[in-house]
């Protein structure tokens, strides 16, 4: 039968002591989630020619989105390119083309990147790919609807905040609290990097540790 409740020695009031935490959840409160280029892959949502003279700080987009894209290349991390509606909103800027040639294209109306070929994609193909990391925009519609969409689905998430943006700073910034609270990590482009490679002995160090000076100003 069930133990009675125990009383407090200096009150007469009933103190209910709770249980002490289980194996398994002082092992959560230990998990980290860290970034392993194995296991990670990177969407970037958006980043298209209609947009360059809309968003704040799209210069910082693009830069970090391009050195970011840059070291998924020479780590062999999957690509996967989202475009809203080309053909009003055109193609992935220029700066980018290069980076995304081996990428996994799609063409989408919806706003989450999560789209039926996009999931089929990740389910078949890249089901080895438990983390994604996220560059484009608009940082509070097409990003924070992916990044929860991939949360959902018990993906691992970072969001690379000097590589993402909205018209407006304010949605921006509501947009990273609120997938920060929903369980994504919220980190910079450079940190990301450096994360990835572990030792600056890493052959791509020195040529990815060059981008990292005359950043433009990302807003943060």
């Amino acid at each position: 039968s069930p133990k009675p409740p125990r009383l407090s020695p200096r009150s007469t009031h009933l103190t209910i002591l709770a249980p002490p935490p289980s194996k398994r959840q002082r092992m959560a409160s230990l998990l980290v989630k860290r970034l392993v280029a194995s296991r990670a892959g990177v969407m970037c949502c958006d980043v298209q020619e209609r947009f360059r003279s809309l968003i704040t700080h799209m210069d910082s987009v693009i830069h970090h989105t391009q050195w970011f894209l840059k070291a998924a290349n020479e780590l062999k991390m999957p690509i996967v390119v989202t475009e809203q509606y080309p053909k009003a909103l055109g193609a992935t800027v220029s700066e980018l083309q290069d980076e995304i040639k081996g990428a996994h294209k799609f063409e989408k109306t919806q706003f989450s990147m999560l789209t039926e070929p996009v999931q089929a994609l990740m389910d078949k193909d890249l089901c080895n790919r438990d983390t994604w990391v996220i560059v484009g925009i608009e940082c509070h519609v097409c990003v924070q609807q992916t990044v929860l969409d991939l949360l959902q689905k018990e993906k691992t998430v970072f969001v690379l905040a000097d590589a993402v943006s909205s018209q407006k700073k304010g949605d921006r910034a509501m947009a990273l609290d609120r997938m920060r609270q929903a369980g994504a990590v919220v980190t910079t482009t450079e940190s990301a990097i450096f994360e990835l490679l572990k030792d600056f002995k890493h052959p791509s160090a020195k040529g990815l540790s060059q981008k990292a000076s005359a950043r433009p100003d990302s807003g943060l």
